[in-house]
């Protein structure tokens, strides 16, 4: 996956919209590329730790999971149609987004998350 992790997470940690959307999680949020596993780690709402680690699903609150071709039109500045947010990604297309409370509770940061990686993906690299 080439997102730049490191500026993702200065992203995230200043995005005032992630942080308030998130502002009661707990727990793992997993992405999962083809080449890498991007573990996403809260604590009351505060995200603490991003590291590149392969968590079993059961280990985490939300896991998103998706092929290159997936999460390249996910990640695109400009994305097409269905691929704008996770929820429709998931329906339309095929990626893999948990089924749970805390998925749909937590949806608005999903997809907050989504805006800020495509901000940390670096021009003209596939996903």
């Amino acid at each position: 996956m080439a997102i730049d992790l490191e500026k993702f997470v200065k992203l995230a940690q200043e995005d005032f919209e992630f942080k308030r959307e998130t502002r009661y999680l707990n727990g793992i949020i997993k992405c999962d590329f083809p080449t890498r596993c991007v573990a996403l780690h809260f604590e009351d709402g505060k995200m603490t730790k991003v590291e590149e680690a392969a968590y079993d699903d059961d280990k985490c609150r939300i896991v998103i999971r998706g092929t290159a071709e997936q999460w390249d039109a996910l990640l695109q500045k400009k994305p097409l149609p269905f691929y704008q947010c996770l929820q429709s990604s998931n329906i339309k297309h095929g990626l893999h987004l948990s089924n749970n409370n805390e998925t749909f509770a937590y949806l608005p940061a999903l997809n907050r998350m989504t805006t800020l990686m495509r901000d940390a993906r670096p021009e003209g690299v596939a996903a």
